[in-house]
């Protein structure tokens, strides 16, 4: 007989023993003759066999589903924690913008005359000038020369302003000058700037040394046409005789660091008496959203 008889005859017989074998198991025990005792002895292990090798394929098809599942769920909790922890983080910044307004808003409170808010939108890289740029200019009533406060106290004047910005020179600027105060002793000089970090009170004579020491706090005095009266300029880190010359060396350390700055009040109107005296004004008028495209400025 050729092979594919041969062949031919084997699947014939595998299917006859298979058809037996199927018809023996469905038979009652009573019924079963010898030769399908036989037939069910010999396929017996073949069965058990074949039923071990389906139950571990189909086991390890479903740990492969069920990880497949646990991979994607994972997937799912990182992306949604993600979320959820940027959601957090935007929140956080909301309080801490909201509570900023609300301080700038209480000092904008005892202002004896007007003023508007105003977000910083830049910082100055010039080496003639040390400035921030502010997102008010000329169309909110913005002018060369107004003070620029904030909640812990003078910032610098508006050096200048075009439609929508402006550039505020910080008093830490050589060219800087605010006349100043010592709140106690009220003895009396001018704040000038270093250019560097630092600030000096100046003209203090050598026998007024008794006015001014480690601490004291130095404010406004109102009459240099620029800050009202009684904002906090910084306190007095040393205050030192030196050997010779007329006026003391009054080292200040600023009330505000411009660094950290992220709101201010221009002072549009000085009005009259001290900052502190004034009327309970409007609600504070919150700064304007940067729109991103900050405009280049002339100089006067």
């Amino acid at each position: 007989m050729s092979r594919p008889g041969i062949r031919a005859a084997a699947v014939l017989v595998a299917l006859a023993l298979l058809g037996w074998h199927v018809h023996a198991r469905s038979k009652p025990e009573a019924e079963l003759n010898f030769a399908d005792r036989l037939l069910l002895s010999a396929t017996g292990p073949i069965q058990s066999g074949l039923t071990s090798v389906l139950s571990k394929t189909g086991g390890a098809w479903e740990h492969y589903v069920w990880l497949v599942g646990v991979s994607e769920e994972n997937q799912r909790l990182t992306e949604e924690l993600r979320g959820a922890r940027g959601a957090v983080a935007e929140l956080a910044e909301l309080r801490t913008e909201n509570d900023r307004l609300r301080e700038l808003a209480g000092v904008r409170r005892r202002a004896p005359g007007a003023t508007v808010g105003a977000a910083v939108v830049g910082r100055g890289t010039s080496s003639r000038f040390r400035t921030i740029r502010i997102n008010r200019g000329s169309a909110s009533g913005v002018a060369p020369g107004q003070a620029v406060i904030a909640p812990g106290g003078a910032v610098g004047r508006i050096l200048r302003s075009s439609g929508g910005y402006s550039d505020v020179l910080l008093l830490t600027d050589g060219l800087s000058a605010a006349g100043a105060v010592v709140q106690e002793s009220r003895l009396r000089g001018v704040l000038l700037g270093d250019g560097g970090e630092e600030l000096r009170m100046g003209f203090v004579r050598r026998n007024d040394a008794d006015g001014v020491g480690p601490g004291d706090l130095l404010v406004t005095t109102g009459e240099d046409d620029v800050f009202p009266e009684g904002i906090s300029l910084g306190r007095v880190v040393e205050a030192a005789v030196p050997e010779t010359g007329l006026f003391l060396e009054v080292a200040v350390e600023a009330a505000v660091d411009p660094d950290q700055l992220d709101e201010v009040l221009v002072v549009l109107d000085r009005g009259t008496g001290p900052w502190w005296a004034g009327p309970a004004p409007d609600p504070v008028e919150e700064p304007a959203p940067d729109d991103g495209a900050a405009q280049e400025l002339e100089l006067p």
